[in-house]
């Protein structure tokens, strides 16, 4: 059992890691970012496997392995079955970064950011900042890159999903699965009338949100995302790295009990 002491230390650990072809990963969305992104550069990656236990808020990542309780998530780990999933590639101008969640730009971001400063309300502060920007909601204008094909607009939010899940059971991308080599993305046009988005975001935790006519659902392989202005992501949950960003799929990359 080793503990985290800082930021980025489950990154160094998992990297350097040359002892053990198993390991168990404790704690939330954000602790498994970082465990991935250290993986990644570990020469033995493709031998080594992982388990996750559950020690977040929102631990939407494993609501996809059906291991969102402590219980369930340890029965998984027990059954030793292994599946290979996918990996998100992402492209910035001076670093290679890596998730296994959500990549999300524009209100995804601003949520989380302002959630952040709330921490004192607990889980109600997710709720409190998507009222905030549900009614002061910002446009932004940017040039995004699907699959080759350009496209110039404005924009409320746009989400890279490799999991069906964001957050705490919203199913953001309700046809994803985490080996099918494909990025699910969901993009929401800035026009949408503030009762219109009300409607989407109540309608996210079952996925339907999809068949609003202000919602753009695609499955692909790579988006690339160039705003007018270069702002903060939302990668898997946490606030880091920032704008332009191209992101691909490394297929069946990451040995996971599944």
């Amino acid at each position: 059992y080793i503990p985290t002491q800082y930021p980025g230390h489950m990154t160094e650990l998992c990297e350097k890691n040359q002892s053990y072809n198993q390991v168990i990963i404790v704690g939330g969305d954000g602790t498994f970012n970082e465990a991935v992104n250290g993986i990644m550069l570990n020469p033995l990656v493709n031998q080594q496997v992982f388990g996750f236990l559950p020690g977040g808020t929102g631990n939407s990542f494993l609501y996809d392995l059906g291991g969102e309780k402590y219980l369930k998530a340890i029965n998984i780990i027990k059954k030793g079955q292994i599946k290979k999933i996918d990996v998100l590639k992402l492209n910035f101008k001076k670093s290679v970064k890596y998730s296994i969640n959500i990549v999300g730009w524009g209100l995804v971001s601003d949520v989380n950011i302002m959630s952040e400063k709330l921490r004192f309300f607990g889980s109600a502060r997710y709720n409190i900042a998507s009222a905030y920007y549900i009614f002061n909601k910002k446009h932004r204008h940017a040039t995004i890159e699907i699959d080759g094909r350009k496209r110039e607009d404005d924009f409320l939010f746009l989400l890279c999903s490799n999991t069906i899940h964001t957050g705490k059971g919203m199913k953001a991308a309700p046809h994803a699965k985490l080996d099918d080599g494909l990025l699910d993305v969901t993009i929401v046009k800035s026009n949408i009338p503030t009762t219109s988005l009300i409607s989407l975001l109540l309608k996210i935790f079952s996925g339907k949100h999809i068949h609003s006519k202000y919602v753009e659902y695609k499955q692909v392989k790579t988006v690339k995302i160039y705003p007018s202005k270069n702002e903060m992501l939302n990668i898997d949950g946490e606030n880091k790295w920032s704008t332009p960003v191209e992101i691909s799929v490394i297929p069946k990359k990451l040995s996971i009990y599944a």
